[in-house]
């Protein structure tokens, strides 16, 4: 649970939203973690009035924090190399019956140091409520954030996953750039292994030699022993 006890302006709050509702994550000066809260309500059917009364609710202890991150999961994503995106066409790129739907708004972050641009949708409704509470704080996608926080660079070449419950992202780099960013829905270990083995094949990937990250494992232990049956270099952040 959040505690708002010994807050100063150095503290930091990250709220990640998903369809399930939306966490709380505190950090001290030095990026500590100090406490996490989850709060299971399905934002998405809300109305703005009423979003807007449960986030005001819940960061009420929280007011005085200046650094706030807004984190939001979505499935509709593309990413694009920054030498051809161009602001007002980003609807273009993102091939989905939600840049047709009055529902969601459409977002981007760029990426500079991946020459990148993600596009991507959002329930409309979230998005015109974060704007009114946090005008100043751009809304980030959570493979945004994946790439700009967990990444690096140089030196990360192979499979990363960002596991989700039933969904998986997986970005594969290749001689530090990126080769794929794609999500896959999966039920069971069995599906997650397929799909990434898929993505070895489909990339002539060394299944030998090439290394696979796996993020957010920690509850998944049954996906790392039955990926580690057919993946040599298997490592969990």
């Amino acid at each position: 649970m959040v505690n708002s006890q010994n807050l100063n302006f150095s503290n930091s709050l990250s709220i990640h939203f998903n369809a399930e509702g939306f966490s709380l994550i505190l950090f001290d000066e030095a990026n500590q973690l100090i406490s996490t809260k989850k709060v299971a309500t399905v934002l998405f059917l809300k109305a703005q009035n009423e979003i807007e009364k449960i986030i005001l609710h819940e960061t009420e202890s929280l007011r005085d924090i200046k650094n706030v991150r807004l984190i939001c999961e979505s499935d509709t994503y593309t990413f694009v190399p920054s030498a051809i995106f161009q602001p007002q066409n980003a609807s273009d790129f993102l091939i989905s019956n939600d840049n047709q739907d009055k529902n969601f708004q459409i977002i981007y972050n760029e990426i500079p140091q991946w020459d990148a641009v993600n596009v991507f949708s959002i329930s409309k409704t979230l998005k015109e409520s974060l704007s009114s509470l946090f005008p100043n704080t751009p809304i980030e996608h959570h493979v945004s954030y994946f790439f700009m926080e967990k990444i690096k660079r140089y030196g990360n070449d192979g499979v990363q996953i960002w596991i989700r419950p039933k969904i998986m992202d997986v970005v594969v780099i290749k001689n530090g750039g990126i080769e794929l960013v794609n999500h896959f829905t999966y039920q069971t270990p069995e599906d997650f292994t397929y799909f990434t083995l898929n993505v070895f094949d489909q990339l002539s990937l060394d299944i030998e030699n090439c290394e696979v990250k796996l993020y957010n494992s920690v509850k998944h232990i049954e996906i790392q022993n039955n990926i580690r049956k057919y993946i040599n270099h298997v490592t969990v952040e």
